[in-house]
């Protein structure tokens, strides 16, 4: 759909947003363009006048100032301060389609978008302006949806849930009015590194990019496109070069404002009102904020709770807000703190523990000290529904009219979006913080369930149930009383689900035994006619009982019987399993591979860290380190015969296929026929090493990791790149490996053409939880340089 430059639309006015000055007069500030055309931006300055003249003003009592609720469009009239830097915005969005407005968090970025640069697009085009704010969420193409004005028809904009590459297009191309201008505002970008799924973050940034070339492409001027972004996670855009690229130049930092700017965002919303500051005070606020971190919402929290008390004390009526009632307030960087601590003492008991319920369900964990990046406290959104409570329902009500939690309906509504007013509680609120540190690992593994229940109850799809670590983890947590006085338990659907996922457990258990019982049956009746029935070792009994103990040591229930047992007969288990190879039964041997590696493992790992139960047993540790090894050595070889010439021939092919899947646990539907699946299969499935014990179809731990033996991970790397001539690989080559959280060479590698210039590892793994395992077994092998703070694995090789 071609557009008309953007300096071509809009009758009779110049649309240029480019060299832009700044006029003031008493009330208005104003955008002269180019041709001496002015345009009201905002009312954002009273030129300094008496307070005498001030106080003759209409008298407004309600506070213009916005506590811990976020600016919109409509609080234009209340937002002061940023006129030079929202003009430089203007200026330096009409060279590009996108801009990424990066600061700190509480620095205002939010602000100056939404009561700033839209308000003034808002003004600038009337009724022929479209804005499209959202935050990405969980699925950002699910928030954008829903953020739809209602002159446009939902009905036809369903395609936007599907979230494909071409999905921000198709919503310029088929729902916009070619007449209109469209702002899409992204705020809180960082969301999608923080809360967004991994397949949904990838696909919305390839989304975003593709929509800027098309806008460029066509010179369509009449779509605009800003988000903001903590500066601190600027990092996590390195894998997406086409983002950087898109955003090169055009990344402006909003810094803290100078004094001139704090007074006028302190002075002006009171003075439109008709009131003023006692001599003194603005100065003191000035002091008391500069060098605080994100201290701008802890400042509106600060005079909007100042202007709330002078008015309930009456102390209003003279026009002036008093620096004794500011000091009593404890100042800005105690107002919040003392004020909330009031609210909450205001709380019987139970209702204390129904507050704190109630916050930490609203808390997110960002980051993962397991993965590598530090951990920190994010807000977390949740339906009412999620309070089912009745005390908790009541309470919640009373947060909401404290302006503690927000809600996106005025109603009590039960579909109601709630989430913590501001970020700034998350740091600031000392008790909050402190419930935070305690119950951060339960949070995050609790909100990980809740993600994945919520997937699950929309198809009751088995292969989105739980199991291995993360299932016995979360049947832990479910037992455990602080848990569930604290944080609530989990949901009515939450047991649902861990109880599915609990039963499928048990019956896969049940199916594995009687699996193994029988495949073990067959083995034994081999041995029984090698070495004559009347064997001393495989009499039906003791064929039996190896069985069963072989199947004990592989659910690690280890006893020094079973250790006895195993040391004896694992040796000639593992003679007759290697016929099965020769004989060419690849999958039974691979499997009884796989399966004395995981009973040997398990055996040993017992013996050493139970030296009291196994006290005859410590020269054993050895014997079962060389049984581990004959199992992987034997494992290698039939893959290396078997498997890795099926790779070398799709890559001589030039067959490299391609990912495709979006549920890790949907397994015959991740990858197109090619090398990228049959390298998937070798590493995770029942066709090579079965790394995925859990069915998860991701790497949960540095055990699975390690179930990857040195030998294939380096033929692998080896036989992708001759077939590339070194471009594709496990990793980029020579990268920057001296820090042991830098994923992005996994992900992303420009040369690999051959795989749309991503890895491989980042393609069989591809989320950064599975990634920081892959990377430290890629390094404890030597195909990855160990950084200098790396220390060694204390698993097997």
């Amino acid at each position: 759909m071609h557009q008309e430059p953007l300096e071509n639309q809009q009758h009779n006015q110049q649309q240029n947003l480019g060299d832009v000055n700044l006029l003031g007069d008493d009330n208005n500030f104003n955008l002269v363009q180019g041709n001496n055309n002015v345009i009201t931006f905002s009312r954002t300055k009273i030129i300094q006048i008496s307070v005498d003249e001030i106080k003759t003003r209409e008298f407004k009592q309600a506070s213009p100032y916005k506590g811990l609720k976020r600016f919109e469009a409509g609080d234009k009239d209340r937002f002061f301060g940023r006129d030079q830097f929202l003009t430089g915005l203007v200026n330096e969005l009409e060279q590009t389609n996108l801009l990424l407005l990066l600061g700190a968090s509480g620095s205002g970025k939010s602000s100056v978008i939404r009561a700033g640069l839209i308000s003034w697009l808002s003004e600038k085009w009337g009724s022929r302006f479209t804005a499209l704010p959202f935050t990405p969420n969980q699925d950002p193409f699910n928030s954008l949806y829903h953020t739809l004005p209602d002159h446009y028809k939902h009905a036809e904009a369903e395609f936007i849930l599907e979230g494909e590459a071409d999905t921000l297009t198709q919503v310029v191309n088929r729902l916009k009015p070619s007449e209109d201008f469209c702002f899409i505002f992204i705020d809180q970008f960082e969301e999608l590194f923080t809360i967004a799924q991994a397949d949904k973050r990838d696909r919305f940034i390839d989304s975003l990019v593709q929509l800027v070339e098309e806008l460029t492409k066509t010179g369509n001027r009449s779509v605009k496109i800003v988000a903001t972004m903590r500066a601190d996670f600027l990092d996590r855009l390195s894998p997406y070069s086409a983002l950087i690229q898109a955003t090169n130049k055009h990344r402006p930092m909003i810094a803290e404002m100078q004094r001139d700017e704090l007074r006028l965002a302190i002075e002006q919303p009171a003075a439109h009102h008709g009131v003023v500051f006692e001599t003194g005070l603005v100065e003191e606020i000035i002091k008391n904020v500069q060098g605080q971190a994100g201290y701008l919402p802890l400042l509106q929290y600060t005079l909007d709770l100042l202007w709330e008390t002078e008015k309930e004390t009456g102390s209003l009526q003279d026009r002036t807000l008093n620096i004794t009632t500011y000091r009593r307030l404890s100042g800005v960087r105690g107002a919040l703190q003392k004020h909330v601590d009031l609210i909450y003492s205001n709380f019987q008991q139970q209702e204390q523990l129904a507050v704190q319920r109630i916050f930490l369900k609203l808390v997110g964990i960002g980051g993962d000290e397991e993965s590598g990046t530090q951990w920190r406290p994010i807000r977390r959104r949740a339906n009412r529904s999620e309070f089912s409570d009745e005390l908790e329902q009541k309470i919640l009500t009373r947060l909401i009219n404290q302006n503690l939690l927000v809600s996106d309906r005025p109603d009590q509504s039960q579909e109601s979006i709630i989430e913590i007013a501001h970020e700034i509680l998350l740091t600031s609120w000392s008790t909050l913080k402190s419930w935070i540190g305690e119950n951060r690992q339960a949070i995050a593994l609790r909100n990980r369930l809740n993600d994945d229940v919520e997937r699950w109850q929309a198809e009751k799809a088995e292969d989105e149930l739980w199991s291995g670590s993360k299932l016995e983890q979360v049947l832990e947590l479910r037992k455990d009383p602080t848990f569930n006085q604290v944080l609530g338990g989990f949901s009515p659907a939450a047991n649902q689900f861990i109880d599915a996922s609990e039963g499928k457990r048990d019956r896969l258990l049940r199916e594995e035994k009687r699996r193994i019982i029988w495949q073990a049956a067959l083995v034994s009746t081999s041995l029984a006619i090698v070495t004559g029935l009347g064997g001393f070792l495989w009499q039906k009994q003791q064929q039996y009982q190896f069985t069963l103990n072989f199947q004990a040591a592989k659910d690690n229930t280890v006893t020094p019987k079973i250790a006895d047992d195993l040391r004896r007969n694992l040796p000639n288990f593992l003679n007759e399993v290697d016929k099965f190879a020769d004989a060419g039964k690849v999958d039974e041997a691979l499997n009884n591979y796989r399966q004395v590696r995981i009973a040997a493992n398990n055996v040993q790992k017992a013996i050493v860290e139970n030296k009291k139960e196994f006290p005859n047993h410590l020269n054993d540790e050895a014997t079962f380190q060389v049984i581990f090894k004959r199992a992987e050595t034997s494992l290698v070889k039939v893959i290396r015969k078997e498997r890795l010439p099926m790779l070398e021939a799709e890559l001589k092919k030039r067959n490299f296929g391609n990912r495709i899947g979006n549920k890790p646990t949907d397994f015959e539907k991740q990858f197109t026929e090619g090398a990228l699946k049959i390298t998937y299969e070798i590493l995770m499935r029942d066709f090579g090493l079965k790394a995925d014990l859990n069915n998860t179809g991701r790497l949960e731990n540095d055990y699975e990791a390690n179930l990857m033996p040195r030998e294939i991970l380096e033929d692998i790397e080896k036989i992708w790149r001759n077939s590339t001539d070194g471009r594709c690989g496990w990793h980029v080559p020579n990268s920057n490996f001296s820090s042991n959280i830098n994923y992005d060479p996994f992900f992303k590698a420009p040369a690999c053409t051959e795989l749309q210039g991503k890895a491989v590892a980042g393609l069989i793994f591809p989320d950064s939880f599975s990634i920081s395992f892959v990377e430290k077994r890629l390094r404890s092998v030597g195909i990855v340089p160990k950084a200098a703070n790396q220390s060694p694995l204390n698993s097997m090789n």
